[in-house]
């Protein structure tokens, strides 16, 4: 089995996490209610229209939310990599 790099793969999961996020904040900017209507298709039956506010998005709002996916998407790859390679370790998980 091949190893994986965490460091590639952490960095990747981060720049795909921030580029989801992004691309979510652009459609909630141009269609709020339709994506909080796509959304909440994920949240098995939970209306999330209370989420829809007058508050406008702010740049600040959007960089830290950008920040925070980017961060928990590279711990989140990094981890992966380490236990897929440990996974690699064991004779009988092969």
């Amino acid at each position: 089995m091949d190893k994986l790099n965490p460091w590639r793969v952490g960095s990747a999961t981060a720049l795909t996490a921030a580029m989801i996020n992004l691309i979510c904040a652009i459609a909630v900017y141009m269609y709020p209610a339709a994506t909080v209507s796509f959304v909440s298709s994920w949240a098995h039956g939970f209306n999330l229209n209370i989420l829809l506010s007058k508050t406008p998005l702010t740049f600040d709002g959007i960089a830290g939310g950008i920040f925070n996916v980017t961060l928990t998407g590279f711990l989140i790859g990094v981890l992966f990599a380490l236990f897929y390679n440990l996974v690699g370790f064991c004779p009988k998980c092969r």
